[in-house]
C-alpha cells in the first residue's frame, strides 16, 4: 500500500486536478484504486499537501 500511495502522490504532483472536488473549498479527493483508501489533498504553490488519508467506508468526523 505504501508503494501505491507514493505512486498516487507522484501522479498528483504531475496532474494535480485529477482528483475530484469535495464540498470543502480547495480540497480534492483521489482514491488509492486497489485499496479502499482515499487521499484528501490541496494544491499548494509548489507541492501537493495531503490533508487526510482515510478508509473509504469510514464516515468523516466533520
Amino acid at each position: 500500500m505504501r508503494e501505491r500511495l507514493l505512486v498516487v502522490t507522484t501522479l498528483l504532483e504531475a496532474h494535480p486536478f485529477m482528483g475530484h472536488g469535495t464540498s470543502v473549498r480547495h480540497i480534492r479527493r483521489f482514491p488509492l484504486g486497489t485499496y479502499p483508501y482515499l487521499v484528501d489533498y490541496s494544491i499548494g504553490r509548489d507541492a501537493i499537501i495531503v490533508r487526510r488519508f482515510r478508509h473509504a467506508s469510514r464516515q468523516p468526523l466533520s
